[in-house]
């Protein structure tokens, strides 16, 4: 795919400095990419932050309030890295980014306001998970995002914040239409990603409202499902995947072969000719 016009773009709920930089050099992708759940768009090769959404500084400090009452160590994400009071076992920091340390030891986290935080980040572990999520919609409302892609903690982010508002900003940003956006995703945070996109594939393995967002479903990343995604994505390539092999389409229906258009959430029909798909 490198060698043709797709441009491949990696969405992550990961920060620039953690572990984006080098998941980009392995798949030989040069940027720019979505990290932060959609709030920061960069090449973090390069160090460049092509767009940054802030929290506002009253949601930024409910959400540490939130934290506190719920007996939970905000994590606070700013571009420089990690912050917070003590440093979570549960996170890596082995990679050094571009501005040297990743976590950053901070007593009083309400310092941080005016610093332009990315993320509030309330760790949980997965019985409490749906309680914080409660307790974070009925004290944010519609003031911030509320984002989690599994049940180890949810991210509290600027409004509107997701991978699919970034996908459609930078598709702008780069001159691509929106008929030429393809994704595929595995987790919550990816359905409005997958519902912006004019093609889109969930891996087998993805919850069932991940699913339902998707035009077609692919066999599990155990089975090499991405693979089959690219493969029914972009057949103009059809010489460099195999054989396609589409679980179900969104409406539940098996999915037939390269010759059969698919019917998608929408109601529409693709044929398998798309020219330019980028994803």
């Amino acid at each position: 795919m490198l060698a043709t016009d797709v441009r491949v773009v990696l969405a992550t709920g990961r920060s620039p400095w953690d572990g984006v930089s080098a998941l980009a050099a392995d798949l030989g992708l040069s940027g720019p990419h979505i990290a932060v759940q959609g709030a920061v768009i960069c090449d973090p090769d390069r160090g460049v932050v092509h767009r940054a959404r802030a929290i506002p500084p009253s949601v930024f400090n409910d959400a540490i309030r939130l934290g506190e009452e719920a007996g939970i160590d905000p994590l606070v994400g700013l571009i420089d890295g990690y912050h917070a009071a003590c440093r979570p076992a549960e996170v890596d920091f082995a990679e050094v980014g571009h501005s040297g340390a990743l976590f950053q030891p901070e007593d009083d986290l309400r310092r941080l306001v005016d610093q332009d935080p990315l993320r509030v980040f309330l760790p949980t572990v997965p019985e409490l998970h749906r309680r914080v999520r409660a307790a974070a919609a009925r004290r944010l409302g519609g003031r911030a995002s509320i984002v989690w892609s599994d049940t180890t903690g949810i991210d509290v982010l600027a409004a509107g914040t997701s991978k699919g508002e970034a996908v459609d900003w930078l598709a702008s940003h780069l001159g691509i239409g929106a008929a030429e956006i393809a994704a595929v995703g595995d987790a919550r945070n990816d359905i409005e990603m997958l519902r912006i996109a004019a093609r889109s594939a969930a891996m087998g393995s993805a919850p069932w409202d991940v699913r339902a967002a998707a035009d077609v479903v692919v066999p599990t990343s155990d089975e090499e499902g991405l693979i089959d995604a690219l493969g029914w994505l972009f057949p103009d390539l059809a010489g460099a995947f195999r054989e396609p092999r589409v679980a179900r389409t969104a409406d539940g229906r098996r999915g037939s072969g390269r010759d059969e258009p698919l019917r998608t959430r929408r109601g529409r029909h693709h044929r398998h000719d798309v020219r330019r798909g980028r994803r």
